[in-house]
């Protein structure tokens, strides 16, 4: 008895672990992806307007610019063996050693920013409590700080806009994103926000601070993503809208004056296609990549570097993002034109 009833939770356990793997299969089927959802629609106007889908031009992402091309060369500047001795007191000293060391010499962007930051903040506080020092040593000091304060805004362009940590946000994210997906985006778009906050704001921001700021950004390339989906988004209603057009312009919806059938249907797929399933993706898209769009903004603003492939870039998405919103414009002027054209109103009201 003991034997069968082992051999049964055996074959149970069997069983409840085959379902949940068909549940998994079955829910991760259950998520749409926002170009499946986009060619649904283009589908759904094709078949309604009795209309072949179009080919359009395909569309090249923005292309975030090389390392090379954005990487900063500050000066580097050597203060003398004798000249640092004479400030062994101080804890500048001992961060002297650090940029010294081999590691020091080859330090990741964010490490080199984090002296940077130590120096300006550490170099004035021992100038200030050593009197004793040399009146030419304090003035050589002063000169290199100067220099410091001068070229600090490029130690910070290399570790935010030259980090390939940060450009993989703009170039990874093939996939677009799912429609109805839970993607934290709030949280995502606060980390973005955080790091325009430390830019405009460095000093106070420790090491730590900038690597999980950048940790975040860059497990969830929200930019990439985004273009992905726009480009989606953008040739779809260029097929859509054509499609429209052309049945307005020929009134085909209403060949002799009274509206078919078919304008009734064609309205079903404007409000619960379009209005209730394509259009809030639409915004959801256009949301994600303004969260990365405006970080970008205000990182070139406050950093004030006048690297052209950095603005070509930002040009170049504003330019893309504009195309998108005029796209999804155009889409709904197509749907107004085709029920105008057929004296009818859209909502059919």
């Amino acid at each position: 008895m003991g034997l069968c009833l082992m051999a049964c939770f055996s074959v149970l356990r069997q069983m409840f672990r085959f379902a949940t793997i068909l549940l998994a299969v079955f829910l991760m089927a259950c998520t749409q992806s926002g170009d499946d959802l986009l060619a649904d629609y283009v589908k759904r106007v094709s078949r309604v307007l009795d209309a072949d889908i179009p080919a359009v031009m395909p569309i090249d992402l923005p292309a975030y610019p090389a390392t090379r091309a954005l990487r900063q060369a500050p000066p580097e500047v050597h203060i003398d063996v004798l000249d640092a001795w004479a400030l062994r007191g101080c804890e500048v000293f001992t961060l002297m050693g650090e940029r010294n060391s081999i590691l020091g010499r080859v330090a990741d962007p964010l490490i080199r920013l984090d002296y940077e930051r130590r120096l300006l903040t550490l170099l004035p506080q021992c100038l200030a409590s050593e009197p004793d020092l040399d009146n030419e040593l304090v003035t050589e000091l002063d000169a290199i700080l100067d220099l410091k304060v001068d070229v600090f805004p490029q130690h910070l362009f290399n570790a935010t806009l030259a980090n390939p940590d940060y450009q993989r946000y703009w170039t990874g994210g093939s996939g677009g994103f799912a429609a109805g997906d839970e993607v934290d985006f709030e949280g995502y778009r606060a980390a973005q926000q955080a790091l325009a906050g430390y830019t405009a704001q460095p000093l106070p921001v420790t090491q730590s601070q900038w690597l999980q700021s950048m940790k975040l950004i860059t497990e969830y390339p929200m930019g990439g993503r985004s273009l992905t989906a726009m480009r989606w988004a953008i040739e779809a209603l260029e097929q859509s809208e054509q499609m429209l057009r052309a049945a307005a312009e020929d009134a085909r919806l209403c060949p002799m004056g009274r509206p078919l059938q078919e304008l009734g249907f064609a309205r079903n797929v404007m409000g619960n296609i379009f209005a209730r399933e394509v259009q809030p993706w639409l915004v959801g898209v256009d949301q994600r990549f303004l969260a990365g769009y405006d970080a970008l903004s205000a990182m070139t603003g406050t950093l004030g570097i006048g690297n052209s492939a950095i603005q070509a870039f930002e040009h170049e998405l504003n330019a893309y993002h504009n195309r998108y919103r005029t796209q999804i414009r155009q889409q709904v002027e197509a749907w107004q034109a085709l029920f105008d054209a057929c004296g009818e109103q859209a909502t059919g009201s």
